[in-house]
């Protein structure tokens, strides 16, 4: 504008520079409204600056080409940008320099609880006292199942499943699927509403998948003012908050109302980096469109999930890698003296896949496991535990060898070679005492096929190893492997105890503890232990045999001796 007052240009060269400074309002709005950049005031600054850098340039083309221009003002112009662009490029400069500086401060405000043993850790414990084998099931694998139903959704190929999320409804744990429209900005305008969402149990493998009908307009996938994203962005105008980066993920509450989750954050000093003590959480009712800004701690008691995974795979990376600084890390000559990282591509969620959900006495969890950077290495250091509620870190040191889980999914995918199946979702359990690997194996589409256990300790060898189509049945051939004194612990079997006699039909040796037989004219798959009770060993076909054992489904576990008519 200064140009316009000082500058007795031709009439053209007024217009040029009205539509100079619309095309960089409009361009400005476009960022703002589309790319919605960190409202804090260091994105401010920098904006600004960049804008008047590139105005005052453009001004001072547009002089140096008019007839009637002063090298005067071409050179207050010029001077204008220049400044502009150096003031942005300290600006910059300042901002990574605080950044680096403020590694190791960032890394103590993570606030992580170190422990030594895994004792304590929020691990999933089977033993004799408990029948629950709280097995969560792949995103892969329920999402099969939802496409399989979503054929049965009025106008299905209208929509899509982008995500889910795992969360308790009724003290049970889910996976909440919305419905998003898939396609143009065209189809989304003619139905504006998406018809509901799924749920479905996230423990059960036979579990069907839900359709619940309730209509939503304010969604991620939908447009303008009713992108769920660009209101929760509207609504922290003013409060130097920062959106994770995350798509905002579908929660519900009790009663089943549907609301859209996102995190936020404050950044630390001057640095962008995130600060972990200032967390918040944004609550957008997807029917109303009415949002809700809380600090962490005092949202509603059924959102189960204000750290969001990828916040939570920075926290760790934060502690793991930079605690001791920077330059301990990633210098050239640095020690990298404490430096450990998450296994990656082995679970669902948080970058690079490296966090597993799971429950644990009714909060969920983010757990990764921790080895080193030393490629090299197969074994696990440490396990992390994020509590997705409340953002509070934990470290637990794994005193024994342990395998990591990308590892036991390679011996997983080993055993099972000749299915082609892939290893999914490796959860570690504490089963009577004995830290084991549960891999679940999955087809070409995503469907569940079978579970392998693995002795976390073991090397993979068959005598580590026990493989079954479900969770229950597993269980106890894993157990057939080590003396776990099943036969005297009958609560440690699933299934009802019966009596059975006949002719087997075949036997086949498992593994080196154990043998599994046909019966003539019986459709159930038996197996018994030959490491306890080393005389069931010796039966074979035509064998007239007489024994006890539970039955779960189609499966049968031999309780102590087989009685063998022929021996």
């Amino acid at each position: 504008m200064y140009a316009l007052v000082k500058n007795k240009n031709s009439k053209l060269g007024v217009q040029l520079h009205i539509v100079i400074q619309i095309g960089l309002f409009l361009v400005s709005l476009f960022v703002v409204y589309f790319m919605g950049p960190d409202q804090t005031w260091k994105s401010v600054l920098e904006n600004n600056l960049l804008m008047l850098a590139i105005s005052a340039a453009l001004h001072g083309v547009v002089l140096a080409i008019s007839k009637r221009s002063t090298h005067r003002f071409e050179g207050k112009l010029l001077f204008t940008a220049v400044g502009s662009a150096l003031a942005l490029g300290v600006v910059i400069v300042v901002i990574i320099i605080a950044g680096y500086a403020t590694t190791k401060s960032v890394a103590k405000i993570t606030d992580v609880t170190e422990n030594s043993t895994t004792k304590n850790a929020p691990m999933p414990l089977i033993n004799s006292k408990s029948k629950e084998v709280p097995v969560v099931n792949s995103y892969k694998t329920v999402r099969n199942q939802m496409q399989n139903s979503l054929s049965n959704v009025p106008d299905s190929n209208v929509y899509s499943l982008n995500h889910a999320r795992v969360q308790f409804y009724h003290n049970k744990l889910v996976y909440v699927s919305p419905l998003d429209f898939d396609g143009s900005f065209f189809r989304y305008n003619h139905y504006k509403k998406v018809p509901g969402y799924f749920i479905v149990d996230a423990t059960s493998k036979n579990a069907k998948p839900k359709f619940i009908s309730k209509s939503m307009r304010y969604t991620p996938s939908a447009y303008f003012g009713h992108d769920a994203g660009r209101k929760i962005y509207a609504s922290i105008v003013g409060r130097g908050l920062v959106i994770s980066g995350s798509a905002p993920q579908l929660e519900i509450n009790e009663s089943g109302h549907p609301y859209y989750v996102q995190t936020l954050y404050k950044q630390y000093g001057m640095s962008k980096r995130k600060n972990y003590r200032k967390i918040y959480v944004a609550v957008l009712d997807s029917v109303t469109g009415k949002v809700n800004i809380y600090k962490q701690g005092e949202q509603p008691k059924w959102v189960d999930v204000t750290f969001d995974p990828n916040i939570a795979s920075d926290k760790i990376y934060s502690y793991a890698t930079e605690r001791n600084g920077w330059w301990n890390a990633h210098g050239f000559g640095g020690s990298r003296l404490g430096v450990m990282k998450s296994v990656d591509n082995v679970g669902t969620e948080g970058k690079e896949d490296v966090f597993t959900p799971i429950a644990y006495k009714k909060d969920i969890y983010y757990f990764t496991s921790m080895t080193s950077n030393n490629k090299k290495q197969t074994s696990v250091l440490g396990y992390m535990y994020v509590n997705a509620k409340t953002g509070k870190t934990y470290y637990y040191r794994e005193e024994a060898d342990a395998m990591t889980p990308n590892r036991a999914d390679s011996l997983a995918e080993n055993r099972m070679k000749q299915t082609q199946w892939k290893a999914n979702m490796p959860l570690l359990y504490r089963i009577d005492g004995k830290p084991t690997w549960v891999v679940s194996m999955i087809d070409d589409n995503g469907a569940f096929m079978s579970y392998v256990y693995l002795l976390a300790n073991g090397n993979g060898t068959q005598d580590t190893v026990a493989v079954g189509t479900d969770a229950k049945s597993t269980l106890q051939k894993y157990r057939n492997l080590f003396n776990s004194d099943l036969g005297t612990a009958s609560s440690s079997y699933s299934g009802k105890k019966q009596k059975f006699s006949g002719t087997i039909k075949r036997v086949v040796k498992v593994n080196n503890s154990e043998v599994a037989f046909l019966m003539n004219d019986n459709e159930n798959v038996f197996y018994a232990s030959i490491k306890d009770y080393p005389r069931n060993m010796f039966v074979q076909s035509g064998d007239e045999v007489s024994f006890t054992g539970y039955k779960d489904g189609k499966t049968v576990v031999v309780v102590k001796d087989i009685s063998n008519k022929s021996l």
